[in-house]
């Protein structure tokens, strides 16, 4: 598993609907493990996805999932990629 995390720096109110906007146009049976975190300057996300190839495959230049982000305006000031090393989620591991 595969996990990024997004930082997006301005108006917390205005990021969480674009945010949201954005959400609402990915099925929720496409989310192993995601989270959002409302930060004081911002949002702060944590995505993961099976492996670093099908993140890159979503999320790559030119990809589906960046030109949903760019669609909605929601450019991260930092993104940091990292190899998952255990996951829980409502009480059981998904990693």
């Amino acid at each position: 598993m595969h996990c990024t995390v997004w930082r997006f720096v301005g108006d917390p109110d205005d990021l969480e609907r674009r945010y949201l906007a954005l959400l609402a146009e990915v099925p929720e049976s496409n989310h192993t493990f995601h989270a959002t975190a409302r930060t004081p300057d911002g949002l702060l996300i944590f995505d993961t996805c099976p492996s670093e190839e099908v993140f890159q495959g979503f999320f790559g230049p030119g990809s589906p999932g960046a030109a949903l982000f760019e669609r909605h305006g929601l450019v991260p000031v930092t993104r940091e990629d990292h190899p998952v090393i255990r996951a829980y989620a409502s009480g059981a591991r998904i990693d």
